[in-house]
């Protein structure tokens, strides 16, 4: 009897246990499904709104936003897509102050308008796709640059952005300019992107930080010129570049008062095969080709960069038929010590070994700097171009050119006052500047624009940039 009452004792007890370990997990379970309804109610709730919020900006329509010198943007409500109309006009007055023979062209009254430039801008999927259309002067309508792009580095900071079209943004050297509104190299033929009538450029923007150092951008691009509109002459060929920006002290601190973090430095590289068709119409001018075109880009020209009419220095032309290989490389230093200074130094080498023809090799050093004067806000030695005020940019180029007629040192040495209307919207430069070219310089006009038996030429000109 004892072993029978054992194990009905023992088998009670397990009882006891199993019906207090269920009563005991029946609240738990409970709980835990409570939980869940109550997330799921979150869930749907939160849904309801994002469905609310998406119909809100369906029946709100598109937004209008005009910002002075950056344009009129119609975006979506969702910001899904957009359509941005941008526009830039220069205006320049030259004054030649060494004029000794006006009847050659160059008037202290003649006006010029440089740019005339409507752009429109359209992006969707929130800026994944993007067209620009930028006109000719926005006189005839026809399409003066017309580029596409898709961001891929808005889905990954890794991934690169992809252009292409008639002339996709590939920045090159960030420091070949030097603080004025219309500054491009000296030499017309050491720049980077030539003539190309469709390019594709990949571009990295938005890479992380690595340690203190930053890649501003990393670009590589491919171009294929074709011919000119007579479809005779022009050039075909193709061109290779590459793009690399640094800030090596993008995160470093300041030290002894200077601002160390805005140091830069940039590169650019262009290696172009061009074929200059054609042959010449007349044996007297062998650089043009029988359609009557001429390839800019295998022309090694150096002009005033901003002046109402662009004088020669030098001009070396190619010759129809022949087989050219360019290589531009450029370096560029750029910093930024304390608010109201920056400086900026530039050296660049090019060169073109044609099958035939003239060889040429040239480097070209440039030096500039911006002091801020005077800012509407901050005072003596302030202001931005956002702020607005009174800049002062002295530069100094140097060009030395080399080949088979002999050699060439171009200078460009001048100083410009620059005021800014607050908002950036507008600049109004006066520009004082010397032109000279000493040696072997084909093509120089200085006997149109200089004194009798000098080189150089001084030159006073009033810039006028608007924005929309």
């Amino acid at each position: 009897m004892n072993k029978v009452l054992k194990k009905a004792l023992g088998f009670a007890s397990a009882l006891v246990l199993m019906a207090v370990m269920v009563l005991a997990a029946s609240p738990v379970q409970a709980s835990d499904v409570d939980t869940r309804i109550q997330a799921l109610e979150r869930e749907l709730a939160q849904l309801k709104q994002n469905q609310e919020s998406a119909l809100a900006a369906e029946m709100k329509g598109p937004s209008f936003k005009y910002k002075p010198g950056g344009g009129l943007t119609i975006a979506a409500a969702d910001n899904n897509w957009s359509i941005r109309f941008t526009q830039r006009l220069q205006v320049y007055h030259t004054i030649w102050l060494s004029n000794e023979n006006p009847e050659a062209g160059y008037q202290n009254l003649e006006l010029r308008m440089r740019r005339f430039r409507p752009t429109i801008n359209v992006s969707s999927q929130q800026g994944f796709y993007a067209v620009t259309w930028l006109l000719n002067n926005g006189s005839d309508g026809t399409a003066f640059g017309g580029d596409g792009y898709i961001n891929f580095d808005k889905l990954n900071p890794w991934l690169p952005s992809f252009g292409w079209g008639y002339s996709p943004s590939f920045s090159g050297n960030t420091q070949a300019g030097a603080f004025r509104t219309e500054d491009s190299p000296l030499l017309d033929g050491l720049g980077i992107g030539g003539q190309q009538d469709g390019s594709f450029v990949l571009s990295w923007k938005k890479l992380p930080g690595m340690g203190i150092s930053k890649i501003s951008h990393l670009q590589l691009a491919w171009g294929q010129d074709g011919k000119d509109e007579a479809g005779e002459a022009g050039e075909m060929g193709n061109s290779v570049g590459f793009a690399l920006g640094l800030k090596p002290l993008a995160k470093a601190k300041g030290m002894g008062g200077l601002a160390i973090s805005s140091l830069s430095y940039s590169f650019g590289y262009q290696a172009h095969t061009d074929q200059y068709g054609g042959a010449p119409a007349d044996p007297d001018k062998p650089w043009v080709a029988a359609g009557g075109g001429m390839d800019d880009s295998v022309r090694v020209r150096a002009r005033t960069p901003n002046l109402a009419k662009r004088a020669t220095l030098i001009d070396i032309k190619a010759v129809p038929g022949t087989n050219y290989d360019l290589t531009y490389m450029s370096h560029g230093l750029g910093w930024s010590p304390l608010k109201w200074l920056s400086l900026s130094a530039n050296f660049a080498t090019y060169e073109r070994d044609p099958g035939g023809g003239a060889d040429v090799e040239a480097t070209d050093v440039r030096l500039a700097a911006r002091v801020w004067l005077w800012g509407p806000k901050s005072g003596m030695m302030g202001g931005s171009k956002g702020e607005g005020g009174v800049y002062v940019a002295p530069l100094y180029s140097a060009a030395d050119i080399d080949y088979d007629g002999g050699s060439s040192d171009v200078t460009n040495t001048g100083v410009a006052v620059v005021y800014n209307v607050p908002g950036g919207w507008m600049q109004i430069h006066g520009v004082w500047d010397t032109f000279g070219c000493e040696g072997a310089c084909p093509g120089a006009k200085f006997a149109d624009v200089a004194e009798d038996g000098e080189d150089s030429f001084n030159t006073f000109t009033v810039v006028m940039e608007y924005k929309f």
